[in-house]
């Protein structure tokens, strides 16, 4: 049996694999429901049948940690894309599996090699157990690849060492950033260190996006960008 080789949780790794998010909040940051987060990573059990997490080992109530690390609301992302292109959750939890035992890592959805030595390895675990594919054939190129959801997931993340280590959540184009490193993790505005909750508490106490944008030194655009997001996810 391979062993999986967990990401450090202290040391160099520790700020992306040490808890940062509720369940409620992570699921809010993913635009995932709650109760699916939690079956994601930990499966549940119910009367007629248990439900078998995608994301890692079944674990009782008792058992759940209460927080979820960078890395981990990272992988809830690329598996809520694979759902938009309607990939069965048996069969994500089998590739995910798959990926885990062939890269020997606790967090294979959250590497960016997922793009390209990923696909390879996809398409292996197609040809070990047929099933509903994970991956689509670009017309062009005639070549595998990844659905164009989980591409342009990828693609908002930032990486280091080939992990996930920070997050644009609405694109690279809107400096709008999730990084485990500052501000506890939560959505802020590079180069400012001001969360996009602060924004919002501005707003709604009453002052105007126009002298929020002064103050803080940045485009009147961005504020109101910053709010719409903020609405989106307090949701």
């Amino acid at each position: 049996m391979p062993i999986i080789l967990p990401v450090s949780g202290n040391g160099r790794n520790g700020w992306r694999t040490d808890p940062l998010y509720t369940i409620g909040e992570s699921a809010r940051l993913a635009q995932v429901h709650p109760v699916t987060v939690r079956r994601w990573l930990y499966g549940e059990e119910i009367p007629s049948r248990q439900i078998q997490p995608v994301l890692g080992k079944s674990l009782k109530a008792s058992e759940r940690p209460i927080e979820v690390s960078f890395l981990q609301l990272a992988e809830i992302v690329i598996v809520s894309r694979f759902r938009k292109k309607g990939i069965p959750l048996q069969r994500l939890r089998k590739a995910h599996k798959y990926a885990r035992d062939t890269w020997q890592l606790e967090y294979p959805f959250a590497r960016l090699s997922l793009e390209t030595d990923g696909v390879r390895v996809l398409r292996r675990f197609e040809e070990a157990e047929p099933g509903a594919s994970l991956l689509v054939l670009a017309a062009e190129s005639g070549q595998w690849a990844l659905p164009q959801y989980v591409t342009e997931a990828i693609e908002t993340f930032d990486f280091l060492d080939d992990l996930a280590s920070r997050w644009f959540p609405i694109g690279k184009s809107v400096p709008i950033v999730i990084d485990p490193r500052y501000s506890a993790g939560v959505p802020t505005i590079p180069g400012r260190r001001v969360t996009i909750q602060a924004i919002r508490k501005r707003w709604t106490a009453g002052q105007r996006i126009r002298f929020i944008a002064a103050d803080l030194k940045v485009a009147h655009d961005l504020i109101e960008e910053a709010l719409r997001y903020a609405e989106r996810v307090a949701a």
